[in-house]
Order: structure tokens, then sequence, then C-alpha cells
């Protein structure tokens, strides 16, 4: 896709580019199905859909209180024993009498699952809205609550080369919201805060996230929460770039 004159003189106040991965970038494929799926491809079957969501949701936000990003600070706890941890812990939830070691091999495959291109899906206009940042000579970087897996994970859905920097919430020692990771950018590139701006899908982590740092920010999530900063989907931001002024 061709540059417009609008795009360039939307960006033309920033030198930082940042965008926030899942739901903005990529999209996991349905990850209950893929659960139910590996379950059964060792051999456990008849686990109760319904169940295992209630499961897996009730298991994240306990892991994630206890052992917040993804056990970043937790002594001997890497992130693949958070997530095999995290696996075991809602099949246990959903069936107590499965065998551990069963669980284990559930949660290494699904570990080694989504860090390949088969466990994610690209968001409609994310490769287009990635190459034009680029072309308008911005530099373009990734800042997400990720583990230090999100490189790989990138590289599997053909963005290798294509971000300046790949900043995790692991690598950042804090999650977005805190301050600290929209600091880090700005420091490593000697950069001011109204010269940066951020894309994302969540109002709290990442739109405002940014904006109580100085960063101007855009807000992709499937409505438009009555601002002009907020757009239904990727491809619809793309094209307000291409052909509105957008007022920062």
């Amino acid at each position: 896709m061709s540059l417009t004159s609008q795009f360039v003189a939307n960006l033309k106040r920033f030198r930082l580019v940042t965008f926030d991965v899942t739901d903005t970038l990529l999209r996991l494929e349905d990850p209950l199905l893929r659960y139910h799926r590996t379950a059964e491809e060792f051999g456990v079957t008849g686990v109760d859909r319904r169940r295992l969501e209630q499961c897996f949701r009730q298991q994240f936000k306990s892991m994630s209180r206890e052992h917040p990003n993804f056990g970043r600070f937790s002594p001997g706890l890497e992130w693949q024993q958070w997530w095999l941890r995290l696996v075991t812990q809602t099949f246990g939830c959903v069936d107590q009498g499965l065998p551990a070691e069963k669980l284990d091999r559930i949660g290494r495959q699904l570990i080694a699952h989504y860090r390949t291109k088969a466990g994610w899906n690209h968001v409609d206009g994310a490769q287009e809205l990635v190459q034009c940042v680029r072309d308008a000579g911005k530099c373009v970087g990734i800042i997400s609550n990720f583990d230090p897996s999100l490189p790989k994970v990138l590289d599997s859905m053909d963005f290798a080369g294509k971000f300046d920097f790949i900043l995790t919430s692991y690598e950042a020692g804090v999650m977005k919201p805190h301050p600290g990771i929209f600091e880090i950018p700005l420091e490593r590139l000697q950069i001011t805060a109204d010269q940066a701006l951020h894309i994302g899908n969540k109002p709290d982590l990442d739109y405002e996230g940014a904006r109580n740092c100085g960063w101007s920010g855009l807000l992709v999530n499937g409505g438009t929460d009555g601002h002009h900063h907020s757009f239904a989907t990727l491809s619809h931001l793309l094209e307000a770039l291409n052909t509105q002024q957008i007022q920062w």
C-alpha cells in the first residue's frame, strides 16, 4: 500500500509508533478449543468445555495474582513453568483425577503450539499498517504484556525485521499500564513523550496507560467509545489515517 499525504501528515509529529500485540496485531485461535483438542490427543476425553473455560479463567486470575508478569519475580519459576503450572491447574480443576504425567505432556505441547504460527491469526490490516508506519520513516516498536517468547511468535507470523524493538512486560519488569514500560523506549531513543504514539486494544492498559505518560494513543477495540481516537477495527484505523485528519 502506497502512503497517502494524509497518512504522512497524521504521523508527522511522531518519531516513535508502538503496537500492542494480542488482539491488536495478532489474535489467538480459539484457545479453549485448542486445550480441548490437545487433551484428546493425549487420551483425555470428555472434558466439559464450559467447565474448562471456567477453570481457565479462575486459574489464570489466580496465577496472575500470585505470580504476576508470568512469574518474572517468582524465585525458581521461569515463564515456561508459569504456563505449565497454569495448564496443569486448569485441567486439575476440571478433573482432579487426571495423572500429573499426562498433564505435563499436555502443557508442554500447548506451550510449544502457541510459539508457532499454528496458534495465531493476523488481525486484518495489521501487516499493512505496520508497513505503512515503517514506510513513513518512523521507529516502530512493540510494547506488550507478554513473556519472552514474543519475538519468536512475531517471527513465525511474518513480522521478522518489521520492528526496531520488541519490549515485553517480562523484560521491562512491569506490566502496562505501569508508566515504567512506556518510559523505557523514550530513554533508549532519547525522545520525549509527545513524540510517541501507542496503538492497542485495551482502554485501560493501552490507551489510558500511554496517555497518562504523555504519549498519544489510538484504540482498536471493536467500538468507538464515543471519541475520535477509537476505531472499530485496525482496517478502519488504517483507512482513517489515510483519509482523515486525526486530532491529537
